[in-house]
């Protein structure tokens, strides 16, 4: 079973210690994707299922996919979808990791603030997410669309290190100092391993790894 393997670069010996760890939240952080989740409750799984495997692997840009996406579930209520998403499984050993090192991880989704609300009340560190206006219980328009990448850059880091699946993680994995492709929950995309520091398959090897930064 594959662990971890060197990718893009080699660390140096002496870097300073990492100050800030960004983690993607949907098959990062919980131990599976969210809207695929959101879909079967709401009757739309072979849809949204096709859309998020070709956004993963960069066939659609994520910010084209995310409106097709919220599209579908958006006639949802927000009330149902965050009840739905409150149920996630949290992976409880990169759980773990984030409550010992509170003070310096964030982590950077796609997803919506509306639908994470009480998911974001069973984590202990912040979530950037995208942003949307609502009316009457319902999705009304993007207020921000997350462009992770330039968040990143926003939080100044010194010694930046990145966890992520996705292709709408690339922007991140350019910058870091550390960039891990992360396969808990599926292979991670291909465009991901070009940028990357590290790729691990494990969440006891991932956090293994990134204690010793």
């Amino acid at each position: 079973m594959r662990c971890a393997i060197a990718a893009r670069k080699t660390l140096a010996l002496d870097m300073n210690p990492v100050d800030t760890f960004v983690f993607d939240l949907d098959g990062t952080v919980t131990e599976e994707e969210l809207l695929p989740r959101i879909a079967a409750a709401v009757g739309e799984t072979e849809a949204i299922a096709d859309l998020t495997r070709r956004t993963i692997a960069g066939h659609v840009p994520f910010e084209s996919s995310l409106r097709e996406r919220v599209a579908i579930l958006g006639k949802a209520p927000i009330a149902k979808v965050a009840e739905i998403v409150e149920g996630v499984s949290l992976n409880p050993t990169i759980l773990s990791f984030l409550e010992a090192n509170a003070s310096r991880s964030i982590i950077i989704t796609g997803n919506l603030d509306v639908w994470l609300t009480k998911l974001a009340l069973r984590l202990p560190v912040p979530i950037l997410s995208s942003r949307v206006t609502s009316k009457n219980g319902y999705i009304e328009n993007f207020s921000e669309i997350m462009e992770k990448g330039a968040k990143a850059r926003m939080l100044h880091a010194e010694q930046l290190c990145v966890v992520g699946d996705g292709h709408n993680d690339l922007g991140m994995f350019e910058i870091a100092d550390v960039a891990i492709a992360y396969g808990g929950v599926h292979e991670p995309a291909a465009s991901l391993y070009a940028a990357a520091t590290h790729a691990v398959y494990d969440p006891n090897t991932l956090c293994r790894l990134i204690s010793q930064l």
